[in-house]
């Protein structure tokens, strides 16, 4: 009897030091990688985001060759001509003292040879003017949209680094849980071998330690996935190994939220449109007005029966002309009547637009703000009702090792614990996602960097 007492002081000692660190979440490692420090990362190495940089260097490109059309245009030719068949002309005899006959003539020389160059200077032409200005706002749009595709990228990095921790702290609450069985499970074969356990209370335990593994397994798979999507969204390598950071488990909403502000690039993006509308509205207007344009031209000519143009004697004859070119639009049909009532739609239309945009952005955040807190409220009794799990599971597992409860109490309880754990880092996964939209519809998305 002695020795049963013996045995049952151990049993709880082992169990007393079981749960001092059973429900204790794991701490960080070293080398693991912050949010911004993936976001950092994705910012350099995502390929969309890379490829929007390289859209703006185009744009760039294109206003350079927007901008070279108002620069000199020089051009320089040289022909050679082998005139096979001389073209004849009929001349009337008169001139050769034959009156009332034609005379054919043949003019020219066998071969010709000239070499000259061109140059055009446009002087006045608002429509070009205004194509410059075009590609200005090109530019602009092309930033956008660089800066749309960033935030995207920072809102899906966030997004999977989030999950990425869920995924984790599930696992390692998978790992402490089974650790626990494992540990109970030898303290009841211990009872077991003295006669103060039942063969029942081992089965049950090992099938939730089976229970356990399988879910351990599921965990362990999803924090892989997770990973993976995190690398693919970094435009990391897949087989790099990283690890991330220990999730905020108080779920309080970010001090860097700022639901004042509303700084939305789709809006930014529908005002460069209009811009670009109303440059081009001025444009179409500008082909009513005259352009300007001096030109300049000059050659030499060659003109022989044989082809000793080059050498010492051969006689080339320079021409130039020097000359202003004045355009003047007259009648185009109503094509740039239709193409200004064009315009003028898209501008009525992109004005729609952005009305429409603010105030669904508006609804949005005000959606988001509403669901953050309704989301966080749930957290808050999820974090109780977990805390409530903890003491009922540890006083049950005191109580069984004591012999006052039963296999079956504790595995309730254990199994009550295991669905408050699951309830909370659900509620913790939805506090984490909508404080993410609240901050995007915000505007404020890249303050993650």
């Amino acid at each position: 009897m002695k020795e049963k007492t013996q045995n049952h002081r151990l049993s709880l000692l082992m169990l007393l030091a079981l749960l001092a660190g059973s429900m204790s979440f794991v701490r960080a490692q070293s080398g693991q990688l912050s949010l911004q420090q993936c976001v950092q990362y994705g910012l350099t190495k995502n390929k969309g985001v890379i490829k929007s940089k390289l859209e703006i260097d185009r744009a760039n490109e294109k206003r350079a060759e927007t901008r070279s059309e108002y620069l000199p245009q020089v051009n320089g030719s040289v022909s050679f001509q082998d005139n096979l068949k001389l073209q004849t002309s009929i001349l009337p005899g008169e001139l050769a003292g034959q009156p009332g006959t034609q005379i054919p003539v043949q003019f020219g020389t066998k071969y010709n040879t000239t070499a000259g160059f061109d140059a055009k200077q446009v002087i006045y032409n608002q429509s070009m003017i205004y194509g410059m200005k075009l590609t200005r706002e090109s530019i602009k749009i092309s930033e956008i949209n660089a800066k749309k595709t960033e935030e995207q990228l920072i809102y899906d990095i966030a997004s999977a680094y989030y999950s990425a921790q869920i995924s984790w702290t599930q696992k390692k609450l998978v790992e402490s849980n089974l650790a626990q069985i494992d540990s109970l499970y030898k303290i009841t074969q211990i009872q077991f071998d003295n006669d103060a356990a039942k063969q029942l209370d081992l089965d049950k335990l090992t099938v939730n330690k089976t229970n356990l593994q399988t879910e351990l397994i599921t965990s362990t798979t999803n924090y892989e996935q997770q990973l993976m999507l995190l690398k693919y969204y970094m435009g990391m390598p897949l087989n790099d190994a990283i690890q991330v950071s220990e999730i905020d488990m108080s779920g309080q909403a970010s001090s860097l939220i700022n639901t004042e502000s509303l700084n939305n690039t789709d809006v930014e993006l529908v005002q460069a449109q209009r811009e670009i509308y109303s440059v081009t509205l001025q444009q179409i207007r500008a082909g009513y007005l005259p352009s300007l344009s001096l030109n300049f031209q000059a050659s030499v000519m060659n003109m022989q029966n044989d082809l000793r143009m080059f050498q010492k004697g051969a006689q080339w004859f320079p021409t130039s002309y020097v000359g202003l070119n004045l355009s003047i639009p007259i009648f185009d049909g109503l094509a740039k009547n239709s193409r200004v009532k064009q315009t003028k739609i898209q501008l009525e239309q992109s004005a729609l637009e952005e009305e429409y945009l603010t105030e669904n952005l508006k609804m949005q955040r005000e959606k988001a703000n509403n669901t953050l807190k309704a989301n966080q409220s749930a957290l808050t009794s999820q974090k109780s009702n977990i805390e409530l799990a903890q003491k009922v599971y540890g006083i049950t597992q005191a109580q069984f090792v004591g012999g006052i409860a039963t296999i079956t109490d504790l595995v309730n309880a254990e199994n009550s614990l295991r669905d408050a754990q699951t309830n909370y880092l659900k509620a913790l996964v939805q506090v984490k996602l909508g404080e993410l939209d609240l901050i995007k519809s915000t505007g404020n998305i890249g303050t993650i960097k």
